[in-house]
């Protein structure tokens, strides 16, 4: 189903191509080329009135199938695997038939193809009309007659999904929060106990900088699914504690929540990695390390395809215990953190002058001569990293190598940071060496 989807929707159907039998798009009022662009690629394209519900949408795109078997995808994602069409020898009926379904991995990423975070979904079912979904937004996949038995869906991890549509940019520009709130906002209006759907209106909320909202409904929503122990307690959590860190309320609060949220799900890496920082908020260092330690431990216990934040953000964890070891003057384990965090961070993250600076000091004082020419390396191609620790290695090449060595370094850094010629540190070590 799509509306003014030009710029996604030719790879969203270039993906599916190689297997599906058919491209089925059901258009809901687009004012672009999306149309043009789905019949150029081969797609079946019908209309469909927008009448602010995803679900009615979605099913509709199952009614123009003609398939014994359906693919769902947005626009936004694409299919990703070796071997696509390999789904197919599983397409097969089952003894839950037709109640029974795959799910694929769907892993939200940002444009530079950076992780967010993933989980399995299901995408994948026999074409019945007994089968749909609902609900206006966050529409869910289920059987659409009373009485019927639980889906049997099982993973398939051969084929998996990107999604594009979460990058904080995109989200932002393509004004999803705005679009999907007054939907949600109508569903907590027409069923208050619905935790779940007060969870996601507290979400939108955090999204769009409206703090003092986003507390009061993922507290709401908090304490409901505490107390009836329906709906999704971990994401109702972590985005308080993001909510309240964000906030002008005292960091105790935040980890109040956290403390409490680990006593239910005591394994759940993404709880223990947020009361860590809550706890740094309140200034209990010690204590925020070992929430933290906790939670890359509980990593081992889950599943890549688990919904799980800090799958794809474990180099956050080791950053942040890089800083408090640092700040604890325990270097050795700083600098074996702050080392587990480089090579995963995203490169349009923060704090890469700090863990730069760090990591070239540490590998100096620690005597690690094997990396300190590529951390050097990398602190002199950012565009922001201070240059002080370069100039204090060129020193000490200069008193154990002598001037000509110090001369060469010097010169090599130069080619590889052109801002370093403006630096009064480079003037000044520049004339002494004669190279000015």
């Amino acid at each position: 189903m799509v509306k003014n989807e030009e710029d996604f929707l030719e790879d969203a159907l270039r993906s599916a191509v190689g297997f599906c039998d058919e491209l089925i798009v059901v258009d809901t009022g687009s004012t672009d080329r999306t149309i043009e662009i789905a019949q150029d690629m081969g797609a079946t394209v019908s209309h469909f009135p927008w009448i602010n519900d995803f679900s009615a949408a979605r099913n509709e795109t199952l009614r123009q199938a003609n398939g014994q078997w359906v693919a769902i995808l947005d626009a936004d994602e694409r299919f990703v695997g070796q071997q696509p069409d390999a789904i197919r020898q599983y397409l097969t009926p089952g003894p839950s038939y037709p109640f029974e379904a795959l799910m694929l991995n769907v892993t939200n990423t940002r444009l530079d193809g950076s992780p967010i975070s993933s989980f399995y979904s299901v995408r994948v079912f026999p074409r019945d009309q007994r089968l749909g979904y609902t609900g206006r937004v966050h529409n869910q996949f289920g059987a659409l007659i009373e009485d019927a038995p639980k889906i049997a869906a099982t993973r398939y991890a051969d084929l998996g999904i990107i999604h594009l549509g979460y990058d904080p940019e995109l989200y932002k520009s393509r004004q999803k929060a705005a679009r999907s709130l007054p939907l949600i906002e109508a569903t907590v209006r027409e069923d208050p106990s619905n935790h779940q759907q007060r969870f996601y209106m507290g979400r939108e909320y955090l999204t769009l900088g409206r703090i003092d909202e986003a507390i009061a409904a993922l507290q709401l929503a908090f304490d409901g699914i505490v107390k009836t122990g329906n709906g999704p307690l971990v994401g109702a959590a972590t985005h308080l504690i993001q909510a309240l860190l964000s906030s002008d309320a005292p960091a105790v609060d935040a980890v109040k929540i956290g403390q409490q949220a680990v006593q239910l799900q005591a394994k759940h890496p993404d709880l223990w990695f947020d009361v860590g920082r809550a706890l740094i908020r309140a200034g209990a260092n010690e204590a925020a390390i070992d929430a933290i330690l906790r939670a890359l431990s509980c990593l081992s216990e889950h599943g890549l395809g688990d919904q799980i934040r800090l799958q794809h953000r474990r180099w956050e964890a080791h950053e942040l215990l890089g800083q408090l070891y640092w700040d604890q003057a325990r270097y050795p384990d700083a600098y074996e953190h702050f080392k587990r965090a480089l090579p995963d961070k995203p490169e349009a993250t923060d704090g890469w002058p700090i863990m730069l600076n760090s990591l070239c000091a540490l590998a100096i004082e620690l005597g690690d001569k094997d990396q300190i020419p590529s951390l050097l390396d990398k602190l002199l191609k950012h565009p922001k990293a201070p240059l002080a620790m370069f100039f204090f290695q060129l020193n000490r090449v200069r008193q154990s190598e002598g001037s000509d060595a110090a001369r060469r370094f010097l010169q090599s850094g130069l080619a590889k940071c052109n801002r370093m010629a403006t630096d009064p540190e480079y003037l000044k070590v520049a004339k002494e060496l004669g190279l000015l």
